[in-house]
């Protein structure tokens, strides 16, 4: 069976919204730079193990994945590029309006 999207979740939060049931953790305090770390790793191996030609849809999500610092969403973006085979189709990166600005859009 070929593989034709992808998820990857982001799980941290700024704060916890009382409708949210996705899975999400309060940002302060997390190891978010090795979870990013293991999320490009995990992309890696899942495609050397899965391989597919073309994957036609991406969402990330979460969380609030708009919560990573800038380094962290560039490594994220540049994973997903570099790992995930994708050239055109549906690119959804959920955001919080509040936290993005031209320096954090690439």
């Amino acid at each position: 069976m070929q593989v034709e999207s992808a998820y990857i979740h982001i799980p941290f939060c700024e704060h916890i919204c009382y409708y949210c049931d996705f899975n999400k953790v309060f940002l302060k305090g997390q190891p978010v730079d090795d979870y990013v770390d293991k999320l490009v790793e995990e992309m890696k191996y899942t495609i050397a193990n899965n391989p597919t030609n073309q994957l036609k849809t991406i969402f990330v999500g979460g969380g609030t994945p708009t919560v990573l610092n800038e380094n962290q969403l560039k490594k994220l973006c540049e994973g997903i590029r570099t790992n995930l085979p994708f050239e055109d189709g549906e690119f959804t990166f959920e955001a919080n309006p509040g936290d993005l600005s031209s320096q954090r859009i690439f």
